[in-house]
């Protein structure tokens, strides 16, 4: 049997992103997420698609990889059909991946799995390392939830830019900054604030994709820590889930920042753990 592989850029046109759909009908969630399927036909979408097709036209296997934030930096997983495993396939996507970054002169990439004893030993087999791992939390959206008096969230506003830069350099680092840049522009991406009696103590991004809120970018300032202001982030995000009709919340946390158990007390469970990899340099 032939095998031919092609590269298509994002935005990818309808007929090869219904392929991609039909390809993974089925498979759990997870895999769609990883798979980037929610940025394949939006129009400001930097990424592209790695298919491989028999000779019959048949798509079986492909590779998504996307530049989530606009920072050159590529986030890519793979898919192949059961019925075409152990043939090489995947190794081949991966290849046409490198060669893709290459040409697009990408300066970094991450590798993104489910934790797996097969796909662990696979990408060692191919050079990589284990950079680092996040757990997805989800929950249900919250019926009513009420913040303290001194509370407020409110959408951001161009005023609120120095503020809230001043926060992020706090709580991360200055790649923070370039995250918030990315989330400015996007236009389905919305940046909350929360104030108490005024003072800016946390801050998160919310955007919706298919039924699911995704809450990203939660940042609570230093010195408003243990106050519950990020469980309280949390509970209200699953109100507004609840006011738009949504299924559930997700979130992503490092499995070394120490704060995820903070998403457990705001009513979320952990459902997955995804590992990140990285090419090791020789």
């Amino acid at each position: 049997m032939e095998l031919s592989l092609s590269i298509a850029s994002f935005p990818i046109d309808a007929e090869t992103a219904g392929e991609m759909e039909q390809l993974i009908d089925g498979e759990p969630e997870q895999c769609r997420m990883l798979l980037q399927n929610e940025v394949w036909q939006k129009p400001f979408a930097k990424g592209f698609a790695v298919l491989a097709y028999t000779d019959s036209g048949d798509l079986v296997a492909y590779a998504a990889a996307a530049d989530l934030v606009g920072l050159h930096h590529y986030e890519w997983s793979a898919f192949v059909s059961p019925d075409y495993r152990r043939l090489g396939l995947a190794t081949a996507l991966a290849d046409g991946v490198q060669h893709s970054l290459e040409q697009r002169g990408a300066e970094s990439e991450l590798a993104a799995f489910t934790e797996h004893i097969a796909s662990d030993s696979w990408l060692e087999s191919l050079g990589y390392g284990r950079s680092f791992q996040e757990l997805q939390f989800e929950a249900q959206p919250l019926s009513t939830y009420q913040l303290a008096e001194t509370i407020v969230i409110e959408a951001y506003q161009e005023k609120d830019l120095d503020e809230l830069m001043n926060l992020l350099r706090a709580a991360f680092d200055e790649l923070a900054i370039q995250v918030l840049e990315h989330n400015l522009e996007d236009p389905e991406r919305r940046i909350y604030l929360m104030r108490q009696e005024g003072k800016l103590v946390a801050t998160a991004t919310l955007s919706s994709e298919d039924r699911d809120l995704w809450l990203t970018s939660l940042a609570v300032s230093p010195d408003s820590r243990r106050s519950g202001h990020g469980q309280a982030f949390l509970k209200w995000a699953r109100q507004l889930a609840h006011q738009k009709n949504l299924s559930r919340v997700l979130v992503e946390v490092d499995t070394d920042n120490m704060a995820w158990p903070v998403y457990e007390k705001a009513g979320f469970t952990r459902v997955s753990t995804i590992s990140y990899w990285q090419r090791i340099v020789q």
